[in-house]
């Protein structure tokens, strides 16, 4: 950790203890209640592969293709003569694996209605280590050793996974969290109808969810920061209140990336008539080994909203970062949008967005939702049906610069190629889903959710043949959960079809994959909670590449079996 990273910590952690000390010495001593906590979460998968593309490494996976949560399509991989778009972090394995996250601790009332806990986790891993850490339990560090690349001799880890203490009673509350941060306030919550987090700094986060549409969801292992995050709320007025966090840690290297890095952070916001105000500071510093050291960054941001109406508000965001990596770059973005409130909670949001080619080179933020060198319009809109809604999204975002120049970003385009001469990139992205739960009127009906997303990349340049950019990336889901006679049982089903066709260059697409997956699923809920799951999942992968030059060789099966039980109590 940097020295001055290390000092802050310090003296961060000695603050907190004095507080905490200075608390327990003010208040009466009055007997605490303890209740004692237990979680653990359990993986076994085993996949099997077949087919004359199946002996290719890196396949691509394409478990969740949520085009605008994961990746749009740009990320290319030479496949057997023909380019394939991976759209994800991690490649489909072969092989089996168990994995299991455990976390053992306990929660106290304390005097004046203040809680604290702790939690401490034992993770451990064993099988092929490429299928555990992309289909199997959370492994909050992700640091368990290669072994031949792919298997791994049982691995087991032991740490503090997290302690707390918070009061939320009277016009002062706070909260303290020290071990594993793996969100943040500023990250958790919308502030002034943005997700900062995807816009200005987010925890170190190696991929997002795999499945994610529904409330099945499966986690990869991430690398969070370890520090601590402290936050507060305070009401001056009636309805008007000062927030404050600030948050220091360090996050470890990870096998999928060898980035070490550091954060300290603070933001503070206030009401103020009838809007907000904020102001965020992140400082990063780090190593991105084996060839890169020493980069550091900082960011500042300013946002804030304002009601022009029950129905109608202004919001907006400008953030700027200095960056060095032996020179020094800097780079700036801004976001400027209305939200419009209708009756029965329908909205609509439109907001015209600015990501400049040097702002935020060490990517903490979702370049899917905001890509470098992009500027264009973002928009939405949710209308609730019945027990159901329907929700739309679209991006139409329009390249800024069209070559890099000496001095300019060093790590390019989030999507488009730096081409002499050529003209400017466009990207069109567009997302439409329904979802309606027939259950809420019926006991025992099904809840089905279903959508269609599609992006299109396109770029015109010299040499058409060789450099010209005209892609489209398609996904299509439908899902349905069904609950079974027997209290507790439901019955889900899904099916995917994603398709690629076009140019990128001098590659060619015209490739399609289906992925249909059923699993039965047995829940004990108790006072709305979630206290014991059981899920057994098939899922089949059938991959079919149709460009001659690939000759049939990219085509692929896949066979995954997972068994995931979860308790806690």
């Amino acid at each position: 950790m940097p020295r001055r990273f290390r000092w802050a910590a310090l003296l961060w952690t000695a603050a907190v203890a004095w507080a905490a000390g200075a608390t327990a010495a003010d208040s009466p001593k009055l007997p605490a209640t303890t209740k004692f906590l237990f979680t653990e979460d359990t993986y076994l998968t085993v996949i099997d592969r077949s087919g004359p593309g199946s002996g290719v490494a890196n396949l691509p996976t394409d478990y969740d293709i949520s085009l605008l949560e994961m990746s749009w399509g740009g990320k290319q991989a030479l496949f057997n003569g023909s380019g394939v778009t991976t759209n994800t972090s991690y490649p489909l394995p072969e092989g089996a694996a168990i994995t299991t996250n455990d976390q053992l601790g306990f929660s106290a009332e304390l005097p004046g209605e203040v809680k604290a806990g702790l939690l401490w986790g034992l993770y451990a891993a064993g099988g092929n280590r490429a299928v555990g850490r992309t289909f199997g339990a959370q492994l909050p560090w992700d640091n368990v050793e290669r072994s031949d690349e792919r298997a791994l001799p049982p691995h087991v880890e032991s740490e503090l996974a997290r302690a707390w203490i918070k009061d939320n009673a009277g016009p002062l509350t706070y909260e303290v969290t020290g071990g594993n941060l793996e969100a943040l306030e500023l990250t958790r919550a919308e502030w002034n109808f943005l997700n900062l987090g995807s816009l200005l700094w987010r925890p170190p986060v190696t991929t997002a969810s795999i499945y994610g549409k529904g409330d099945r969801r499966y986690q990869p292992g991430r690398h969070p920061l370890r520090g601590v995050d402290a936050v507060a709320s305070f009401e001056y007025t009636d309805d008007k209140r000062l927030r404050a966090e600030l948050f220091g840690g360090r996050a470890k290297p990870t096998p999928v990336q060898e980035i070490d890095r550091d954060a300290i952070g603070a933001r503070l916001s206030a009401d103020v008539l009838e809007g907000n105000v904020g102001l965020t500071y992140v400082g990063s510093a780090g190593e991105r080994n084996p060839s890169i050291t020493d980069e550091r960054q900082t960011l500042w941001a300013l946002d804030g909203s304002y009601r022009l109406c029950a129905a109608a508000a202004l919001y907006g965001a400008w953030a700027h970062t200095g960056y060095r990596r032996g020179t020094r770059l800097g780079g700036n973005a801004w976001v400027g949008g209305l939200r419009l409130a209708g009756p029965r909670k329908i909205e609509w949001r439109g907001q015209w967005q600015y990501i400049g080619e040097n702002y935020d080179l060490m990517a903490y933020r979702k370049i899917e939702h905001y890509p470098s060198n992009l500027h264009g319009l973002h928009t939405s809109l949710s209308i609730p049906v019945g027990d159901g809604a329907v929700k739309g999204l679209l991006y139409r975002l329009h390249q800024i610069d069209t070559n890099t120049r000496p001095g300019d970003a060093i790590f390019g385009d989030s999507y488009f190629p730096a081409l002499a001469e050529s003209e400017r990139g466009d990207l069109t992205a567009y997302r439409l889903g329904v979802d309606y739960d027939l259950g809420k009127r019926q006991d025992g009906w099904p809840k089905l959710i279903a959508y269609v997303e599609q992006a299109h990349f396109q770029k015109d340049a010299p040499d058409a043949a060789n450099n010209d950019i005209d892609k489209y990336v398609t996904a299509w889901n439908l899902a349905v959960a069904q609950p079974l006679p027997v209290a507790g049982l439901t019955l889900e089903g899904s099916w995917r079809l994603v398709t690629a066709a076009g140019r990128w260059q001098a590659m060619r697409f015209h490739h399609r994959q289906i992925l249909p997956e059923v699993a039965l699923t047995y829940r004990i809920m108790e006072q709305g909670k979630e206290k014991f799951r059981a899920v057994a999942l098939y899922h089949y992968y059938d991959f079919l590449d149709s460009i001659a030059a690939s000759s049939g060789n990219n085509n692929y099966q896949a066979n995954q079996m997972t068994v995931e039980v979860s308790w806690t109590f």
